[in-house]
């Protein structure tokens, strides 16, 4: 469970990847994902001219809580966050599967100490 500070951002992005899986098929993305939560809600802000979606990481990456950015235009998205100095990992689903694409950050726990 994340920290309560963070509970209001989780509950838009869930209702976020609600809407996206009844309007889009979110497959065909790439997911971005950081090591923790303030560093996704950071890149959040940062791409929002940039056409990404952001929903809750996806269990099968990392089964606590975080943020995902999902784009379409994987290049782009990864070169702003390298000008920033961001760490992150690249992940697509694939064979319904996800499968790391780049990168190895060490994913922190969400959980109220």
């Amino acid at each position: 469970m994340a920290e309560l500070k963070y509970l209001p951002a989780g509950i838009r992005l869930h209702l976020k990847e609600i809407i996206y899986k009844i309007t889009d098929d979110l497959d065909k993305y790439y997911y971005f994902v950081f090591e923790d939560i303030p560093t996704g809600l950071k890149v959040e802000k940062l791409l929002k001219n940039e056409n990404i979606k952001s929903i809750p990481t996806p269990n099968e990456i990392f089964k606590e809580c975080g943020v995902a950015i999902l784009t379409d235009n994987k290049e782009k998205i990864k070169e702003i966050l390298t000008k920033n100095n961001i760490n992150f990992e690249i992940w697509k689903k694939e064979n319904n599967e996800f499968k790391k694409i780049e990168g190895n950050i060490k994913i922190t726990s969400c959980k109220i100490n």
